[in-house]
């Protein structure tokens, strides 16, 4: 349970300083230790004989602040918009993958 808090507050850090406040670096570096604690959470409850050795799919929140990073920086051209989006793609496939994931955990 804590570990969804935790990865929804990353993603509300995430557009909060990026889209509210512009600040992508601060962004980023919340991003990046929310993460950090989400994996060792996981990491903590999740023996590795059991699925938990490295959620590779728990790192949405960073490769979303990374994504708006390219849609809203300083020089953005379309094809930077065109990455951005097919990366925002393979973001939702993170979330379907760790859906399994926890499924397959909670077996």
């Amino acid at each position: 349970g804590m570990m969804h808090l935790i990865m929804a507050f990353s993603y509300w850090i995430t557009l909060h300083n990026i889209c509210e406040l512009g600040m992508i670096w601060c962004s980023n570096l919340g991003a990046a230790g929310l993460t950090a604690g989400v994996w060792i959470m996981f990491r903590m409850d999740v023996l590795p004989e059991h699925g938990g050795s490295f959620p590779a799919e728990i790192g949405g929140p960073f490769v979303a602040s990374i994504t708006l990073g390219m849609m809203y920086g300083h020089t953005v051209n379309q094809t930077m918009i065109d990455v951005a989006r097919g990366i925002a793609a393979f973001i939702i496939l993170m979330h379907v993958t760790l859906c399994f994931r926890l499924y397959s955990v909670a077996k």
